[in-house]
């Protein structure tokens, strides 16, 4: 962790949720390392860094390497790093297979940033 704040590399395919989403984490305190548009630019991203972050947050639904399988390859290379799904998926189906890839937890875009910037806290505790 670097100066005492959480640092976090986040995934989001989606520009208008990226953005503001990385600005309140800023504004919460997180270091956010890196914002990418899909998961392979975070996993080449994760794999030249010299300190990996504190956690990985990734959407679901992707291009190139979508989150469920961002989450196993994180977890194949870094086995005890921490994986958070952030979707706006609704079914059941999709919660277990993030818990399945890995992932230590699954929110809901749908939350508000309170309670986002609550669980990444908890998840990091």
């Amino acid at each position: 962790m670097s100066a005492n704040k959480i640092t976090l590399a986040y995934a989001e395919d989606e520009r208008w949720f990226r953005e503001p989403m990385v600005e309140m984490l800023v504004e919460s305190g997180f270091d956010v390392i890196g914002a990418f548009s899909d998961g392979r630019e975070l996993l080449t991203f994760s794999e030249n860094c010299s300190t990996l972050p504190d956690l990985f947050l990734t959407d679901l639904r992707m291009p190139k390497l979508n989150g469920l399988e961002l989450t196993k390859e994180i977890l194949k290379k870094w086995p005890h790093a921490k994986v958070i799904v952030l979707t706006s998926e609704i079914e059941n189906f999709y919660i277990e297979e993030a818990k399945k890839a890995g992932a230590v937890c699954f929110l809901h875009k749908i939350i508000d940033y309170k309670n986002i910037k609550h669980a990444l806290l908890c998840v990091f505790r």
